[in-house]
């Protein structure tokens, strides 16, 4: 989390005419100071974009820290890029500008974000506001049209992005590959900002990141970026300019931004509303040694209270090792004809055993990131490819592994006939930030386990006590069903209580359900299925081996 921190120097933005940004260094805090950055997307002179500071307010935190001295901007805007592109059924104008901060002070500045905040009127009374206030709870104010026209209205549909670019084969946009990186879900329930006079203060939970440490004297881009729809056939009815306001903040440990990443360990802070006392991270693999392969948890480790994740990986058990290659056919060249090899996943459960969701590392291009053992060095460049499924299954590697724990991107594309695999090594220390994903809302049944006997007397009911497990926090009400004509089951439908991270004692269910057979089931040995339904969707299954005597 942003935890608070000792005094922050002043910094100096200034506006840089480059069109492109190298990739910055780690995202910092600051002292409350509000700026207004005010953009204007035609012209005679193209896209313009100026910068300024409010009057102060006062920020102060406990996980994100403030950096009390003024920031010097300039007054010109230079660097600013505008583009129409379509996103599924919606033309979205894209704008981005570049400044430069410098660090001036004897200080270094560590991981500074700059964060969009909301000034909210809090009486109606513009009289006794210090200045004007944005527009609906957002970032912005200050929206006008060509004719200068207010475009007020338009003001929910702005978002705060990271900088795009244009495939000009396609004419998609595209995250730009040296954009300031744009991350969401930061927690600042410690940021507490004292408002400008008849004003509240509401920070944005997203901001622009510059990972790394700002040396005194040093210098680095960095690009704002916001994105709104438009009308190509009603240019007068597009937003032509408006003003953004943000303030900046540092997270000194990298708790909430992240930081360089250790193949072997997993670090960071997880977030979500299920996340409650009690819950663990659980290193589990699969062993593929096993007929039916199982999962094996390799360790257990309680989620702090506040979300921090500290796992060093373990050695993973030899069942868990399959070869690196999943197909027979490789052309290129490789080291080593082979390795065992496994990837790590990082169950997240509560106290109870709810399969909650899995914690994930991401770059901050932002790409997924694996953590891939394997049981020998190897180096592979090359392709290899599987048909034997009945449709084309190809890898393309460029992979430098040693023995233990790597770091590769995984990205995938699949058409109708074939699917590649791509698979790179990336270098240790790359940086990355950890997060929750949460897992598909499905009903585990934990017991009785899958395919086991049920044995029916025609006419007479059974019970049988079921353990559920709520798999990616599903709540609410499910209805029951078998798909064999003349058995029932009840209760046909069950509430699952709501799962948050203020009680979580309710979250594993037992119950007990009733199977009974009429006089039209036949006797004898079947399977049957128990499916389990939300709002009409499928969100869980269990298999029995029935049995019907008379």
């Amino acid at each position: 989390m942003f935890k608070r921190a000792s005094l922050i120097p002043a910094l100096t933005l200034l506006l840089l005419a480059c069109s492109a940004p190298t990739p910055p260094a780690h995202p910092v805090a600051s002292g409350g100071q509000v700026y207004a950055l005010d953009i204007r997307v035609g012209g005679p002179q193209g896209a313009q974009a100026t910068l300024q500071s409010l009057p102060p307010a006062q920020l102060t935190a406990q996980r994100l820290e403030g950096a009390p001295g003024d920031v010097q901007l300039g007054a010109q805007a230079i660097s600013t890029v505008t583009f129409i592109s379509r996103r599924g059924t919606q033309d979205v104008r894209h704008v981005n500008t570049t400044f430069l901060v410098t660090n001036p002070t004897g200080v270094p500045i560590t991981n500074l974000v700059l964060l969009p905040v909301a000034l909210n009127d809090t009486d109606g009374d513009p009289g006794n506001n210090a200045m004007a206030p944005t527009i609906a709870g957002t970032p912005f104010r200050r929206l006008q049209l060509f004719s200068g026209q207010d475009a007020s209205a338009q003001a929910p549909q702005l978002s705060a992005t990271r900088a795009q670019d244009v495939d000009l084969q396609t004419g998609v946009a595209r995250p730009h590959p040296q954009g300031t990186p744009f991350l969401t879900g930061l927690d600042l329930r410690g940021v507490q900002v004292t408002p400008p006079a008849g004003l509240s203060v509401a920070t944005q939970s997203g901001g622009w990141v510059l990972p790394g440490t700002l040396a005194p004297g040093a210098s680095v881009p960095v690009t704002f970026a916001v994105d709104f729809p438009v009308d190509r056939q009603r240019p007068d009815t597009q937003v032509y300019s408006f003003s953004l306001l943000f303030t900046s903040a540092q997270d000194a440990t990298g708790s909430e931004v992240g930081g360089p990443t250790d193949p072997a360990r997993v670090v960071g802070t997880l977030h979500h509303p299920t996340l409650g006392q009690g819950a663990r991270v659980e290193e589990q693999y699969l062993d593929v040694t096993l007929p039916d392969p199982a999962v094996m948890t390799a360790q257990s480790v309680p989620l702090a209270a506040d979300g921090q994740v500290n796992v060093t990986l373990s050695t993973p058990p030899a069942g868990a090792l399959s070869s690196l290659f999943e197909c027979q056919d490789f052309v290129g060249e490789r080291s080593q004809p082979d390795a065992l090899a496994t990837e790590a996943n990082l169950q997240v459960v509560s106290a109870q055993g709810d399969p909650l969701g899995r914690a994930v590392s991401a770059s901050l291009e932002p790409r997924g990131l694996t953590r891939l053992y394997v049981d020998r060095d190897i180096r592979v460049q090359g392709r290899c490819e599987d048909t034997s499924l009945g449709m084309t299954l190809t890898y393309v590697d460029q992979l430098d592994l040693k023995r233990g724990w790597n770091l590769i991107q995984r990205q995938s594309s699949s058409t109708d006939t074939q699917t590649t695999i791509q698979r790179t090594s990336v270098p240790a220390g790359t940086w990355s930030r950890l997060s929750f994903q949460p897992g598909a809302a499905w009903v585990n049944v934990a017991s009785p386990a899958w395919g086991s006997d049920l044995l029916l007397r025609t006419g007479q009911p059974t019970a049988v006590p079921v353990d559920l497990r709520q798999g990616g926090a599903i709540s609410g009400t499910v209805t029951l069903s078998v798909d064999v004509p003349g058995v029932t089951v009840s209760p046909a439908t069950l509430i699952l209580p709501s799962l948050s991270g203020q009680g979580l004692g309710a979250q594993a269910l037992q119950t007990t359900l009733n199977f009974q057979a009429d006089a039209t089931v036949p006797a004898g040995d079947s399977s049957m299925t128990l499916t389990f339904r939300k709002d009409g969707q499928v969100v869980g299954r269990a298999a029995f081996s029935l049995t019907v005597s008379p």
